[in-house]
């Protein structure tokens, strides 16, 4: 019984992580920062890009059981930024409060504790009702941030209301390549691939 639980345990800690698509050796999933375009794309190799333009390549896929947008970034064909970002959406808010839980729980598993976390309470109406903390959520009135470092990596988790959507959104950044970081056009991102999930 002892043996099957370890192997259980054993089991679970490696697929945890892969399930999320990080990997030893790999800034994310089966990608190193710098990569080019073609070597992203090479890297995935069991799924098709939904979209591809100048700075960015998309694509539909799946993370602990959940639909997300994995979008890659690019400054002068270098990669330098990646992200999930949820692409399930709720009638109940509460279920985005426990999917955030579970990718920060995920990211914990793989990362350590939080280096910075917070919840920031915009409008105090439902702070101390707790059953009403999706709704809180979904009226813009708290957002939810956490973030690690890893030697290489700067990577945060965050969630709030925005142009009415929640947006749950994993974060990757290169600390290799600051300098080609500093290149992308923000703004497109953030409309693209932020801001107007659907």
């Amino acid at each position: 019984m002892f043996r099957k639980l370890i192997i259980l345990i054993f089991i679970m800690s490696l697929s945890t992580p892969l399930s999320l698509g990080w990997c030893e050796g790999y800034s994310f999933r089966n990608t190193k920062w710098a990569m080019t375009k073609e070597e992203v794309t090479a890297s995935e190799i069991k799924m098709d890009p939904v979209e591809i333009n100048k700075n960015t390549i998309r694509y539909k896929t799946q993370i602990l059981g959940k639909n997300v947008a994995l979008v890659y970034l690019f400054s002068q064909n270098s990669l330098v930024k990646t992200a999930y970002k949820l692409d399930d959406n709720y009638l109940n808010s509460r279920h985005f409060l426990n999917t955030f839980r579970r990718f920060k729980a995920a990211l914990t598993l793989k990362y350590g504790p939080p280096k910075e976390e917070s919840t920031n309470w915009l409008n105090d109406t439902f702070r101390n009702v707790s059953h009403k903390t999706g709704l809180a959520l979904s009226l813009g009135h708290t957002e939810y941030f956490a973030k690690w470092e890893t030697a290489i990596s700067r990577i945060s988790i965050r969630m709030k209301e925005e142009n009415y959507y929640v947006i749950c959104l994993i974060e990757f950044w290169s600390k290799e390549h600051p300098y080609l970081a500093g290149e992308i056009d923000e703004d497109d991102f953030k409309k693209e691939d932020i801001i107007d999930p659907f």
